[in-house]
């Protein structure tokens, strides 16, 4: 374990034997993560399932699945094409969680977060293990719960983890290269929630098995097609609201505003930070319409948008957070708009030199 990450209790230590002792008995074991997959979410429940197809000497099968599939910018991991998806396979899915011997969560903290395999999960037999470095889970919901909002990502505790639970005999490249992929995305390029030497000690770790850096570098943000560049161009012209007597700064898309350009949810994956390039710029939002809901992304430089996201239902960190809202977009924007102090204000129009 990491110096830094050395804070185990003795209550730890016992569940880490009982893990162990499950993984060793299981015969069928389930790996969930959230909707709308990002790269720490696919990366921390590949990097585990890779490493319990090794560990896991009797279980007749590991099964990762997300809600709604891996998005199409990670399907270059490895194994990624294994995972299932809750929309396109629904059946088979809620069959494998109600026989797992052992669930593993994944950076979530609350069912809820699971979309339509949440009763699926509630109802499950299987023993529960949450690993999430959000604020506030819903204990309730789990078996065993490792969690810490002061971890940089799921795949930096699933890194420390799984050397208290394994050792190193299970990571090899495939497992280091899933891991380091969740660790760079939820950093934003370890530019935040990266305060911690253990962030960069798992880093160091992860790229001594020569993963390459660079090419995953490549992989995650060099991707964009040529219709979510037109797409980032339309944001930035005719969908930036800025407020800055306020130091705020969002973006409110509707569903034809999709539809036009033929993109969706996974394609606006770091558009919200666009916002705090801006300088002046401390607080950050994209709304996003839904059929039938809004999905809100917080993110800010100073402050805890974490206390906003709670309000609107969410959750999620201090510096970056969000919401799926029950609203329309107009009625989301309007609550927005309330709570991050600009709803009375015009916001600034955006004049180019000729």
């Amino acid at each position: 374990m990491s110096e830094a990450f050395s804070h185990i209790e003795k209550d730890d230590i016992q569940y880490f034997a009982d893990i162990r002792t499950r993984v060793s008995e299981a015969r069928h074991i389930v790996l969930l993560s959230h909707m709308n997959a990002d790269g720490d979410a696919c990366g921390s429940m590949l990097g585990m399932a890779l490493q319990l197809d090794q560990a896991a000497s009797r279980a007749i099968s590991v099964t990762p699945i997300l809600p709604n599939g891996c998005p199409r910018y990670f399907r270059w991991m490895p194994e990624a094409d294994r995972i299932l998806s809750g929309e396109s396979q629904l059946a088979e899915c809620q069959e494998l969680i109600a026989q797992a011997d052992l669930i593993f969560c994944l950076d979530f903290g609350q069912a809820s977060r699971i979309d339509m395999l949440q009763d699926s999960l509630l109802k499950a037999r299987g023993h529960k293990v949450l690993i999430d470095h959000h604020h506030n889970p819903k204990v309730e919901e789990f078996d065993v719960i490792f969690s810490d909002p002061s971890i940089s990502s799921t795949c930096e505790y699933v890194t420390w983890l799984s050397k208290a639970l394994f050792g190193t005999v299970f990571f090899n490249a495939d497992v280091a290269r899933c891991l380091y992929t969740g660790l760079r995305t939820d950093t934003g390029g370890f530019a935040f929630s990266c305060s911690q030497p253990s962030c960069f000690e798992a880093a160091a770790l992860l790229v001594s098995y020569d993963i390459d850096p660079a090419d995953i570098h490549n992989r995650i943000v060099n991707t964009f097609t040529i219709n979510r560049m037109h797409f980032y161009g339309f944001a930035l012209s005719q969908r930036l609201q800025v407020y800055p007597q306020k130091q705020t700064a969002l973006f409110a898309f509707s569903l034809q505003d999709q539809h036009r350009f033929g993109i969706g949810g996974e394609d606006m994956e770091g558009l919200v930070n666009y916002t705090l390039m801006m300088e002046e710029i401390k607080v950050g939002a994209l709304l996003r319409e839904e059929d039938g809901r809004t999905k809100v992304s917080l993110r800010c430089k100073e402050g805890d948008v974490n206390v906003l996201a709670a309000q609107l239902g969410g959750g999620g960190h201090t510096k970056a957070a969000g919401a799926t809202c029950p609203w329309s977009l107009a009625e989301t924007l309007d609550k927005v708009r309330q709570l991050l102090g600009v709803y009375d204000l015009q916001p600034t129009s955006i004049e180019l030199n000729q």
